[in-house]
């Protein structure tokens, strides 16, 4: 298959303005307000709906205000799935920022159809928010979905039961790569990957809220 990457050249219209972390850095405190306080932040930076950060410090400081502005997060516990898009839109409706998000589609679909509504949002500058969902406790706790570098080389890591943000894709050798945001930090994860590990968790919980504009 002939490698091509959709959208990447419009990830810094905001501005480079979207901050990322040069180097793994595994900050606490930014991971204390959530991984879908996050997502939802890196989507209205990316479409202009809030300030870029310069420093670290700065992101945090957005993420924290926006989650004081009305984003409740159970210490702990998360934003289960089912609720993320409701509670989503509730603080874009809220703050009347005109995104919304719709319940989207799972992983095992994405890939059944090529990514076609990943890269129908891309090709519309609208990165896409997901969810690799929760594992079944004690039953598949050590599945997992392995991460990679931009360059899609091993990045030693892994995640699971986590909301990041679509900002690319690439048809690489056979694969479809999604690059991703998460953390403040830029990755790649095959969307094979991702299918298979939504085997072992709750019904319906990876998926991909596909984002539009409430006219």
């Amino acid at each position: 298959m002939k490698s091509e990457t959709l959208s990447l050249k419009k990830i810094y219209t905001a501005g480079s303005q979207m901050w990322f972390s040069k180097d793994s850095h595994l900050d606490r405190q930014l991971r204390g307000y959530g991984c879908g306080v996050v997502a939802l932040h890196d989507l209205k930076v990316y479409r202009g709906y809030a300030d870029p950060s310069k420093t670290r410090k700065e992101y945090k400081e957005h993420i924290r205000r926006l989650e004081k502005g009305g984003i409740f997060v159970f210490p702990n516990l998360g934003i289960a799935p089912y609720y993320y898009p409701l509670m989503c839109n509730l603080y874009l409706l809220r703050h009347h920022i005109p995104l919304r998000l719709g319940w989207g589609h799972t992983a095992a679909s994405e890939l059944r159809c090529n990514a076609y509504h990943i890269r129908e949002c891309l090709k519309k500058d609208m990165p896409v928010i997901f969810a690799a969902g929760p594992t079944y406790p004690f039953l598949f706790k050590k599945k997992n979905v392995p991460l990679y570098t931009r360059d899609r080389k091993k990045a030693g890591g892994s995640v699971k039961g986590h909301y990041m943000t679509v900002l690319g894709l690439a048809d690489h050798e056979g694969e479809i790569w999604l690059e991703i945001a998460s953390w403040g930090e830029q990755y790649s994860i095959k969307l094979k990957d991702l299918a298979r590990y939504s085997k072992y968790t709750f019904p319906f919980t990876t998926r991909f809220y596909s984002p539009y504009i409430k006219k």
